[in-house]
């Protein structure tokens, strides 16, 4: 069976144990019959186990393929890209479900399916992280590379095994959603591998705020399109509770160069931070991991991330953005960017 409409996929990630697979069967036994859904694990070794686990609860039309090797994007790049094609090419399934391994890097399979977006060969609605309750202390204070890359990945972040946990756990589960930027487009729990519909939907990436809430607005947002390099970004000003804020979303196509950005950051910081509260942005920078930036009035501080759907730039100011000020910001981001090849 072949679908004739494009394909909605979901990539669903996490540590070793955290319930991916839970996750991945009971979305398999609940899909519609007629309708023809693949998955592509990523297990450790070839032993197939995951994948015989998921066939097993799977109705209706359905395909799994497996991809052996600690992490898709590497040492199963080449399978993972040949499964991908030959699915996407031959059966154009209503929905394509990714598990990579424990130990995989879901932000190089996100910049992998954001190709195939482009080319309109499907469309990622959702990459969802799964924390395992009792690996949530753990995690918070060791922020081990592979699982904070998933989790700065994810659109969605899901406590696994929420009756196991007690109130450190869901205070240190409370902690890594806190520190995300940007903003997690949910955040809630998975028992027993039930999904809430909410993870599953289709995460526009709109000019929302993350460091005031909309909800607390006073007048309504002023939204503007930005042009860099031929491409289209917004900014969006906002006022409430006596401050301002500006925000800026441009396109991952969009590459900047931290050579430019960092001196420019640092004399705007310098100038302007008399009144500046807050600034928090991630830089697309090349094909590696994006540079997150954020300052609290008090210098500049910089670390890699693992999100890489766009570039964002978010400040929170005491007064209103004067005509210098935004045009300032403006040239910045014009100067920085580069389209990427």
């Amino acid at each position: 069976m072949i679908s004739t409409g494009i394909t909605n996929a979901h990539v669903i990630t996490g540590s070793f144990g955290s319930g991916k697979t839970t996750a991945i069967r009971w979305l398999m036994a609940r899909k519609p019959e007629n309708e023809l859904w693949m998955v592509i694990l990523n297990e450790f070794t070839d032993a197939g186990l995951d994948a015989l686990s998921v066939a097993e609860a799977a109705r209706g039309q359905y395909d799994v393929r497996l991809v052996a090797g600690g992490c898709l994007c590497c040492v199963g790049e080449l399978e993972f890209s040949k499964q991908l094609r030959d699915i996407l090419r031959n059966f154009r399934p209503g929905r394509l479900l990714i598990e990579p391994s424990g130990a995989g890097h879901a932000a190089d399979i996100v910049d992998t399916l954001s190709i195939y977006e482009t080319q309109q060969a499907l469309r990622l609605d959702s990459i969802i992280c799964l924390v395992d309750a009792l690996d949530a202390q753990r995690i918070v204070h060791t922020r081990s590379p592979t699982e904070w890359s998933q989790i700065q990945s994810a659109d969605v972040l899901l406590l696994s095994k929420p009756d196991l946990a007690g109130e450190p756990e869901r205070r240190a589960f409370d902690g890594i959603a806190a520190a995300q930027y940007p903003a997690k487009r949910y955040v809630g729990s998975c028992r027993n591998g039930e999904l809430p519909p909410e993870a599953l939907d289709k995460f526009e990436r709109s000019a929302t705020f993350s460091l005031l809430r909309d909800r607390d607005a006073a007048a309504a947002p002023q939204a503007a399109s930005l042009a860099i390099g031929g491409l289209i970004g917004s900014e969006t000003q906002v006022q409430q509770l006596g401050l301002w804020a500006v925000h800026w979303v441009l396109p991952r196509e969009l590459i900047f160069s931290r050579v430019v950005i960092e001196p420019r950051l640092t004399w705007l910081l310098d100038a302007y931070g008399g009144w500046l509260q807050r600034l928090k942005a991630v830089f697309r920078t090349g094909p590696g991991p994006s540079w997150l930036v954020q300052s609290h009035g008090r210098g500049l501080s910089g670390e890699d991330s693992a999100y890489r759907r766009d570039s964002r730039i978010e400040i929170v100011l005491t007064a209103a953005p004067t005509p210098e000020f935004l045009d300032a910001w403006r040239s910045l981001l014009r100067d920085a960017a580069n389209p990427a090849l």
